[in-house]
This record gives C-alpha cells, structure tokens and sequence, in this order.
C-alpha cells in the first residue's frame, strides 16, 4: 500500500493513529481501538464528536433546496446577521459590535490587534503602537500571532511579524514567591503592568488570556485581570481578552470574562463558537473599536452560512440544555479524583484548573519541574486509550499535562478516564 503520508510536510505529519468514528468523548481507530477524548482534539470540541445538535444543524441547512452554500460576504446574509446578533447581546462588554469575517483564532487576535492600534494612533498621533502580552501565551500561528506570543516561537524570531509586542509574566500562582498571598502577588503583577504602561508612553493595549493554556494551564487571579482592566481604563488604552480557549461553556458560562467580572473592550472567539465545526472566529468589541474600513479584516471563508448556522445552534443548546450547569461539579469530581493521585504520588506537584480546564504539575523532590515524567505519562495513557495534551509553550513544556474534555463528559466516564490515569501514574512510577 502507497504511504500517502509522505507527501505531507513535516509540519503537519501525523503522529497518531487515524481516527475514523467517534461520538461524544470516544473514538475509535481504524483498527477498532478506543480512545477516550480528555483533548476535545485540537482544545476545540466543547459539544464533543458527532453532537446531533450539530448534525441536526448541517442536515438541516442542506435539505435547502439550491441554497448558495457560499455567498461573499459583501451580500447580506440571515445567518450571520443572526449569529452576530446573539454574540452582541450575550458578551459581557455589551452593547458591542461583531465582525465575523475570520475563520481562527489567529485571524481573531490580529483582528483585535488592529483595533485596538489604530485607535490609540488616530487619539494619540504616534507612529508605533505596542501591545502587552504574557509571556508563555499561545495566540496564533500567523506572522503577527506568532509575535505576539513571544517565548513560545522565540526559537525562531524571524517568522514573526511586527515585533511591536511588549512581554510580561503572567500570574503562576503555584511558583510565586510564597511570602505572598495570592491577592498580593497579583497586585504586584498588576503594579508590574501599570510601570510598563506609564513609563513607556506608547502602549496602545494588553492581550491576556484568563486560562494561560499553552503555558501549563495558568488560571490568571481575579484580582490580576480586574487590576489590568483597572489601568486599561485609566489609561484609555485596550483590554484584549483572548477567549478562544475558554469561551462556551467550558467554564460554566458561555463567557469566562463573565465569571470574572470583567468588560474587556474587546474579545476574540473561535474553537468552541460552532463546537469545533470549521471555519469561523469573530471578536466582539465596544462601539468605539469599530473603526476598520472593508477590506482591512476580512476573510474569504469568513462569515459564512454554514459555520454561523451551526454556531447559533451550538449557542441556543448552550443556553437551554443545562449543560453549563453541570460544569462545576464536573469540576469538583475532576479536582477530588486528581487531588487523590498527587497525595499518592511525588512526582504530581500541583493540581489546577477552571471548569473542565485542568493542568497537572509534574516535579522533582526538590520541587523544580520535572522535563521528563510527563510526557512518559502522556505516552502510557495513549497506550491505555487515553487522549490528554501537553502543552507546548516553553513555560509549560513537557511538565504538565492538560485536560480539556468536551463538556457532555458524564461523571461516570471521568471516573473511568481517571482510572485509565491513574493506572499509567502506576506503570511509569513502577519502571522509575
């Protein structure tokens, strides 16, 4: 048989097997083998595989007779209008406006970038603008995402973009100095920001994530971001929320900002907006960010039928099925179940995480991290027919590992995965 494979570049060869049916957290290979779904594959399938809310959704739009399954985005079109009209009234920073023109959250976070420079140059009447980001962040792939994310393409410089980035560490509650409670630490995070923004005097924004993904699974403190979202006011400068991690539900709102109580000035999504279904980001922004003439920040697959339709279905489930309600204790059963293997085991530093968003810390017994364990865990799990993730920022490389199930995951399967879990802590330890 013709290895097909070869011809992919090296970038995108797989290292998996071929997955070929699944529903809900499994699927299976095409040998028949099971896998249990704790990565939602690529962080994106908050509903799960195969979702009848989706395929009800795409069955739907095709059973419409000589329906123009793509029109460009010049020509009005229900779907979106529908879409971006739920989007404005259910974000936190509402009354706002959408631009659904994008396709990924790189094309998102770029997006945000623009608005968010040409509003402080037309005020300020400078020539460059810089954006704060956190160290560690993952915000894209394109030539400006990968700038903006810093450390985690420093290895290779030359793929980004603008460089008109600024860095900051953001908030690592479990390696703070342990002098400090976790509110004072944020505060001197918060002060750390406010020096930037004061001292350079050409600071147009700050993108933040709430949940630092990429970087080990870093829930960013309350008190943290309220403190940024304070100085961005101060300042008239723009708070860049990235939520295309952790919006829809996975944390038990369709918006963590809600949870935090926050009004960013803008918002990026993509991921779980149409429960992984491909393509289709947007940004949610204040009135005064709509200042991009057409052309700017647009997309051909942008904003187009298909995707909002199955979006708006995947929202309206959200709304009305109760599932978000069911998150937290999710939540709490995750927690108890990992909690119990740190105390059985050493190597398991720290346990942490939002909603279905939960990190393992893998340490030495002086407690620096521990480069190695992880991924030998990682690749007994898969062995066992458990799919987890391991960061890959250098912050977070190879000493944590995540998990992100879709959020229909019933407390029976955690407690079966968990299993699975902990069965691999037992064979890696055993050939320590």
């Amino acid at each position: 048989m013709v290895n097909n494979k070869r011809y992919l570049s090296k970038n995108m060869y797989p290292e998996g097997p071929e997955l070929v049916t699944g529903r809900g957290i499994e699927v299976y290979d095409k040998s028949g083998n099971k896998f249990f779904d704790l990565t939602s594959q690529t962080l994106n399938l908050n509903l799960g595989h195969n979702h009848p809310i989706v395929t009800d959704a795409l069955n739907a739009f095709f059973k419409k007779k000589d329906f123009p399954y793509y029109s460009s985005p010049r020509f009005e079109n229900k779907y979106v209008c529908d879409l971006s009209v739920a989007l404005a009234h259910l974000a936190p920073n509402s009354p706002s406006k959408v631009n659904l023109q994008m396709c990924n959250g790189s094309d998102a976070n770029e997006d945000a970038f623009k608005r968010a420079r040409k509003y402080y140059l037309s005020k300020n009447r400078l020539k460059k603008a810089n954006i704060v980001s956190m160290l560690g962040s993952h915000l894209g792939v394109s030539a400006e995402t990968i700038s903006a994310s810093g450390e985690h393409f420093g290895k290779e410089p030359y793929l980004g973009g603008s460089g008109n980035f600024v860095f900051m560490r953001a908030c690592n509650t479990f390696r703070r100095p342990q002098a400090l409670s976790i509110d004072e630490y944020a505060k001197t995070k918060v002060d750390e920001f406010k020096d930037i923004v004061e001292s350079r005097g050409d600071i147009s924004g700050v993108i933040t994530e709430l949940v630092l993904f990429d970087a080990g699974i870093l829930v960013q403190p309350q008190t943290f971001v309220k403190g940024i979202e304070r100085v961005c006011n101060e300042n008239d400068i723009t708070l860049i929320v990235d939520e295309v991690q952790t919006a829809f539900g996975w944390c038990g709102s369709m918006f963590l900002s809600s949870i935090y109580k926050i009004k960013p000035d803008i918002i990026t999504l993509a991921k779980g907006l149409t429960a992984g279904f491909p393509a289709l980001s947007a940004t949610v922004f204040k009135e005064k960010y709509d200042i991009l003439e057409p052309g700017i920040s647009e997309y051909t697959f942008g904003a187009q039928a298909l995707g909002c339709a199955v979006a708006m279905a995947n929202i309206k489930y959200l709304k009305t099925s109760g599932i978000m309600s069911t998150v937290q204790k999710k939540h709490q059963l995750f927690i108890k179940r990992l909690t119990e293997m740190k105390d059985e085991y050493e190597i398991l530093g720290d346990v942490r995480g939002i909603g279905l968003i939960l990190g393992l810390e893998f340490v030495k017994k002086d407690g620096s991290r521990d480069m190695d364990i992880g991924m030998k865990i990682y690749r007994e799990a898969l062995k066992m027919g458990l799919l987890v993730n391991m960061p890959t920022t250098d912050e977070g490389k190879d000493n944590v590992i995540s998990i992100k199930p879709p959020i229909v995951i019933t407390e029976d399967e955690i407690n079966y995965t968990m299993d699975i879990l902990n069965d691999s802590f037992k064979s890696v330890v055993k050939h320590q």
